[in-house]
């Protein structure tokens, strides 16, 4: 008879104390990462009623993304424990920063696109260490179990937000949105501390950092599965995830709802992310992982088609949290294949790439296609960019081998790298 809690069979993870610091600790940074971003996007169309400087802060805040092979860098080079706990700091600054300047009427659209890129800038940076530290805290059998809760509850803390802030921006006011994230942040912070776990990776203080960064990208290059993978997020970042921006106007013009419209479609997201990735913790290597892997992708573009063709807010929110879902499976799925395969001497660098890939493509999508949401209106932007993508998706079951591995047996095959 098994006398281990039945969790702890569930999800391997939680059997490992350390990581379930980092997974709380996660929780609450998220949290407060999706509540500001919420007040963000809200407080800056209600100053401008402009799509396009709605992405413009979107695109600050995602901007920094560009330069996660930096935090790749640092992740592998400083204690990745360390890493997180100055971010922490810094991101708390931030929002207590936010706070300060809405409750005293100060708020003004460039300060929050100022603000919005220290809260990027913060993110990238702890990004891959978070992602390495996770590998870190649990056993080889259980990094994908590990990988796939982080990313559950990071994609899943966005219903948070619009659950927290959705009822104080339409009371309170944005004020109280921002407060909540800080005290968040806070929180995030203080359970950091008691993690024991100290972790690096292969960058010794001597090494070169240019070169350091050369290794990691020429690792992932030359690495066929790994830059496959990379290379389907890239395009299911750029043309199914960059609806941020559009969300406020889409609301307000196409669903003519704006405050319960947007709250709605954001707590759809988000709960859909939460759902479809919380599902996935309970999967195991191997089996239907790969099938599941290729219709979430099909689905990612197919549910932005739906939003396209819909006017009304009931089934737009349906559509947001299928949208949610699949995305969220997909993201996380991928990380898993890569955090299996990757060696830790050089987990931060790769991680820190596909950070890059995924939020720097972000960026400068959701500023371009908040900017032409102004011109042609979202719902074409929501059609063209899915189809697409499900275009891409069938003809990488025929051009990729690699992919054609992980659609068919949910496996990535590992390459060996020289240290």
């Amino acid at each position: 008879m098994n006398d281990e809690p039945w969790i702890h069979r569930a999800l391997p993870a939680t059997r490992f104390r350390d990581f379930n610091l980092l997974f709380a600790s996660t929780t609450a940074s998220s949290i407060a990462l999706w509540t500001a971003l919420l007040g963000n996007a809200w407080v800056v169309f209600q100053l401008s009623d402009s799509s396009t400087l709605v992405a413009l802060a979107v695109f600050a805040a995602m901007l920094p993304f560009l330069l996660a092979p930096i935090g790749g860098v640092i992740a592998d080079r400083v204690e990745r424990r360390n890493v997180l706990l100055v971010t922490r700091i810094a991101a708390c600054a931030i929002a207590v920063g936010l706070t300060a300047l809405a409750f005293t009427d100060w708020l003004v659209v460039w300060m929050v696109v100022v603000l919005a890129l220290g809260q990027g800038i913060a993110r990238t940076t702890e990004t891959p260490a978070e992602a390495a530290l996770t590998a870190n805290v649990v056993d080889s059998e259980s990094i994908g179990n590990g990988v796939t809760m982080m990313t559950t509850t990071r994609l899943g803390s966005r219903a948070v937000g619009p659950i927290v802030a959705g009822p104080l921006l339409g009371t309170v006011g944005v004020e109280g949105a921002y407060a909540v994230a800080a005290i968040a942040t806070v929180i995030s912070f203080v359970l950091l501390i008691p993690i024991k776990t100290r972790a690096r990776g292969g960058i010794t203080e001597t090494d070169n950092p240019w070169q350091s960064f050369r290794y990691g990208l020429s690792y992932t290059l030359s690495n066929r599965p790994v830059s496959a993978i990379m290379g389907i997020v890239v395009a299911h970042c750029a043309l199914t995830m960059s609806f941020d921006a559009m969300l406020p106007g889409y609301a307000d013009h196409h669903l003519h709802d704006p405050t319960r419209g947007f709250t709605l479609l954001s707590l759809g997201v988000g709960l859909g992310a939460f759902m479809g990735a919380a599902t996935l913790s309970f999967m195991r290597p191997g089996g239907h992982r790969g099938t599941v892997f290729l219709a979430t992708a099909l689905i990612s573009g197919l549910a932005p088609v739906m939003m396209a063709v819909t006017d009304q807010v009931p089934t737009a929110t349906a559509t947001a949290t299928v949208m949610g879902a699949s995305q969220a499976m997909t993201m996380a799925m991928a990380a898993v294949f890569l955090q299996e395969v990757l060696h830790d001497h050089v987990r931060g660098r790769v991680m820190s790439l596909y950070l890059m890939s995924a939020g720097g493509v972000m960026a400068f999508s959701n500023l371009g296609l908040g900017a032409l949401a102004d011109i042609v209106g979202a719902p074409v932007l929501f059609l063209v960019p899915g189809l697409i993508y499900v275009g891409m998706v069938l003809a990488s079951i025929v051009l990729s081998s690699d992919l054609r591995r992980v659609y068919g047996n949910g496996t990535v095959l590992r390459v060996p790298a020289a240290v």
